[in-house]
């Protein structure tokens, strides 16, 4: 069963709970002991989030249990298309830059990607020597 359709109340000590039974190394989801007091901490941070809506910009790991039956090429599979990265092309960083500067704005790394819709780290992977340069060119004509 995926999480995104699972739709139940958690109430602390059912959250608690679940935490221990996914940090307990011998059900097979963690390779390490967890100590209960980064249990509680965990169950704490997940409890105050808005969980209708996806942290911005953060790791999402799919866990699969050891015998769930499935090969390697099947789960990368599933994560290929749970997770997807996004590929950027030179043309749209520099389509992006443009529209920056044309705007009246400064050219950041944040700005970009925000109007991108992808991570700032994604940019830096993408944004070759050249577009730096242009960066910096039209960062000066402001």
């Amino acid at each position: 069963m995926c999480c995104g359709t699972l739709t139940i109340i958690l109430t602390k000590t059912t959250s608690t709970n679940l935490a221990l039974f996914i940090c307990d190394k011998e059900n097979g989801f963690t390779t390490f002991d967890v100590s209960e007091q980064l249990i509680e901490n965990m169950v704490y941070q997940v409890s105050m989030l808005d969980l209708e809506r996806p942290p911005a910009n953060k790791l999402r790991k799919i866990i699969f249990k050891d015998n769930s039956g499935l090969t390697t090429e099947e789960k990368l599979r599933i994560v290929g298309t749970m997770v997807g990265k996004q590929k950027l092309t030179e043309t749209e960083i520099y389509d992006a830059m443009l529209y920056l500067h044309d705007a009246g704005e400064k050219i950041t790394i944040k700005k970009i990607a925000e109007s991108l819709e992808c991570s700032t780290r994604t940019v830096h992977r993408n944004m070759s020597v050249e577009l730096k340069k242009e960066k910096q060119l039209l960062n000066q004509e402001l």
